[in-house]
């Protein structure tokens, strides 16, 4: 079981949500300048939302300066696998629409349309893998330029280890009778076979760092945390994918030089 990084998710979410204050009800969005205003304090809300994780990061002017070339070169590799899509498109656009022509008359889809478009579909799919091994590429750039502490908070791995911290020193806290109801469930849930961390290990892990003396725990318990840490901490894959989505956000390049050209007119 792995915890995905809360700098991520916020940053996905902060993309997506909808103000309430803007857009009323769950309803449909008829009236053209409704629809207007509401996406761009959307946007805005979630530009100042992407500020307010990046800021989080203290970047330096040097590293800013940095990234917003890499920045550049993950959009472009967007642009051009978007543009393989677009064609690809373009092709399914017709095969649905005489699909959609024949199940409005209700009548039978021919088995070589549905194949036409099933094979398009797979060209899609074809393209995304295409494009994710693209993008997961440019982590290397990015990596090289932010520091450890700014990659465990992009990643999630600072979050992974507050969850380790806080589930420990819950677990010390519980007298007999309560860890025996609580730890095993919990237990089961987090065990990872592949990372060696089944069950039963997890349960030995826990029931060692309550059985520690405060000064013992202050000794060993690193090497205890260090063990479960494996159980939240993205893989190395997850967290370059993580990096590049993050600095794929739309807002990103306004973000980086509005945030370049604040700090260098101080």
């Amino acid at each position: 079981m792995r915890s995905y990084a809360r700098f991520a998710v916020t940053v996905c979410i902060a993309a997506t949500a909808a103000l309430s204050i803007t857009t009323g009800c769950a309803r449909a969005q008829i009236c053209p300048e409704l629809v207007q205003i509401a996406s761009e304090l959307n946007a805005l809300d979630a530009e100042i939302s992407l500020i307010e994780d990046m800021n989080t990061l203290q970047l330096s002017e040097q590293q800013l300066r940095a990234l917003i070339p890499l920045v550049d070169a993950i959009r472009t590799t967007v642009i051009s696998r978007e543009q393989e899509r677009v064609v690809v498109l373009n092709q399914l656009k017709p095969l649905l629409e005489q699909k959609r022509a024949l199940t409005l008359r209700d009548e039978q889809v021919p088995d070589a349309l549905r194949d036409q478009i099933a094979q398009l579909n797979t060209g899609l799919a074809d393209l995304d893998g295409t494009l994710n091994e693209a993008l997961v590429a440019h982590a290397e750039g990015l990596r090289g330029v932010l520091n450890k502490p700014q990659i465990a908070i992009i990643t999630g791995e600072e979050d992974a280890r507050r969850q380790v911290f806080d589930l420990i020193d819950w677990v010390r806290q519980l007298d007999d009778a309560a860890f025996e109801q609580e730890v095993p469930p919990l237990a089961f849930e987090l065990a990872d076979p592949d990372l060696g961390l089944g069950e039963a290990e997890i349960v030995d892990l826990l029931s060692l760092a309550r059985a520690m003396s405060v000064e013992q725990y202050q000794r060993a318990g690193e090497e205890i945390r260090g063990r479960l840490i494996e159980l939240y901490r993205p893989t190395h894959q997850s967290a370059d994918r993580i990096l590049v989505q993050v600095f794929l956000h739309a807002a990103m390049p306004d973000v980086l030089a509005g945030k370049l050209a604040a700090m260098t007119a101080n």
